[in-house]
């Protein structure tokens, strides 16, 4: 009974605290991504190169470009296309610059990414890298990693 009490007081507190590193986006825009099912490569860049940039890009079809310009998407993904674990994790590992585990500094791909990502405990035990993402799951995972990047920070 308690834990379902602490996941109901901190869920509100975590959706908010998300809201704060994502300050380019319209509130609109957060939203629809809390009510997405799944959410396609475009928005995930959007919102990562808006938490990560000093200047976030002008638009999501912008910061689309930009991610795949950086290698940090596929050259051959499509904007609409869902984003999957493996796709996100690599995303956010390069975007954050995120050091991984001997496997990924050796070979910096996706499959390595998303093991360290899993490793960290930013996905939970039974996630797989073809699965899609949803946007509240986006949202609670880029918080998880912006906080983990702030907390490297002030350690040194």
């Amino acid at each position: 009974m308690k834990t379902l009490y602490y996941k109901l007081l901190f869920l509100p507190i975590t959706v908010l605290l998300s809201f704060a590193s994502v300050y380019a986006q319209t509130a609109a825009d957060i939203e629809d991504l809390l009510s997405a099912e799944t959410i396609s490569c475009e928005q995930a860049a959007w919102f990562v190169l808006g938490a990560v940039l000093e200047t976030p890009p002008a638009s999501s079809s912008a910061a689309f470009s930009i991610a795949q310009e950086q290698g940090w998407l596929p050259a051959n993904v499509e904007n609409s296309s869902s984003v999957t674990m493996s796709r996100l994790s690599f995303l956010l590992m390069k975007s954050f610059d995120l050091t991984g585990g001997m496997m990924y500094r050796l070979t910096g791909n996706r499959r390595y990414a998303f093991r360290e990502m899993k490793a960290r405990g930013f996905f939970g035990r039974r996630a797989y890298p073809n699965f899609t993402v949803s946007g509240e799951q986006f949202l609670q995972i880029l918080e998880d990693v912006s906080a983990e990047k702030d907390g490297e920070g002030n350690e040194n």
